[in-house]
C-alpha cells in the first residue's frame, strides 16, 4: 500500500477530531475554511510548512479519540521531531536510527528573582538520564548533545510544557549567537567550583557583552538581565532546521 499522502492523513485527523473544516479553521486562528481548504484535499501531497502545522496543531490538539497529539501534525512539515517520534521523510535515511540520545531529568524550580524580577527556572541533574531518546542522523558521531524536557510555560508558544529540545554542549560545539535559543547554566555561588549549576534557564538570547547577559522570553514577555559573572555557560538548543537529514 502506497504511503499517505498530506490531504489524506489530514483528513483522517479532522474525522477524528469531529470538527467542521470552517472549525478547525477558526481554532487555527485564520478566517475560515478557504484559507486551508486546499491543505484538506485528499490531492494535497506536499509538506506543510512549519507555520501551518503549528497553527492546525494548536486547533486539533487533544480532540478525538484516541486524542490527536501535536506531533501528528508537526510530523508533516518532514522535519524530525525532537521527542524521536517517527514523521515522513522524502527519502530514506542511510543511517540506521539509533536510540542513544540521553534525555537529562529536569523539574521545575522556584522562581529566580533577577533585579526584582522573577524568572521561571528549571532545576537540571546531568546525572540523572531519563531516558534515551533517537539520535537525528545529522548528530551521529557528536557526543556532546542532549535533550532537556521544557518545564513551565514561560517559553510558550515556541515550546510546550513537557515538550523536549535537543542541545548541543557549547564547550565543544560552536557558542549560541544572538538570537538562538539557549539553556542557560546559573552559577553555584554557594559552591563554586566553575563547574556546578544551581539551576538553568530555558530563554532566547538577546545580548551579551562582558558586563551582563540580555535574555528574553515569551509568556509573560520580557527581556531581562543577568550579570555575566552568574553564568556558568550558555549552550545553544538545535533549531530543527539543522535536525534535517
Amino acid at each position: 500500500m502506497s504511503e499517505q499522502k498530506t490531504g489524506e492523513i489530514l483528513q483522517d485527523l479532522k474525522r477524528r477530531a469531529g470538527m467542521s473544516l470552517d472549525a478547525i479553521a477558526r481554532a487555527a486562528g485564520y478566517a475560515g475554511r478557504s484559507s486551508v481548504q486546499v491543505f484538506f484535499s485528499p490531492s494535497y501531497e506536499k509538506l506543510l510548512d512549519s507555520e501551518v502545522a503549528q497553527k492546525l496543531a494548536i486547533a486539533l490538539a487533544g480532540k478525538g479519540s484516541p486524542p490527536i497529539q501535536r506531533e501528528e501534525l508537526l510530523a508533516l512539515t518532514g522535519v524530525l521531531q525532537a521527542n524521536g517520534i517517527p514523521v515522513r521523510f522524502e527519502g530514506a535515511s542511510s543511517i540506521k536510527p539509533t536510540h542513544d540520545l540521553p534525555v537529562y531529568g529536569t523539574s521545575l524550580g522556584a522562581p529566580r528573582d533577577f533585579n526584582g524580577i522573577a524568572v521561571e527556572q528549571t532545576m537540571l541533574n546531568t546525572g540523572a538520564v531519563i531516558e534515551y531518546i533517537r539520535r537525528p542522523p545529522v548528530l551521529h558521531g557528536q557526543a556532546h548533545v542532549y535533550g532537556l524536557y521544557v518545564q513551565g510555560s514561560s517559553m510558550w508558544p515556541r515550546y510546550d510544557h513537557g515538550e523536549t529540545i535537543i542541545v548541543a554542549d557549547s564547550q565543544y560545539a560552536r557558542p549560541p549567537k544572538i538570537g538562538d535559543d539557549v539553556v542557560v547554566y546559573m552559577r553555584d555561588l554557594e559552591e563554586d567550583d566553575g563547574h556546578r549549576s544551581s539551576g538553568v534557564l530555558v530563554k532566547r538570547l538577546v545580548r551579551r557583552t562582558a558586563e551582563y547577559v540580555e535574555l528574553e522570553q515569551f509568556n509573560p514577555a520580557m527581556t531581562f538581565k543577568i550579570a555575566s559573572g552568574a553564568v556558568l555557560r550558555i549552550d545553544r538548543v538545535l533549531p530543527f532546521s539543522e535536525l534535517l537529514i
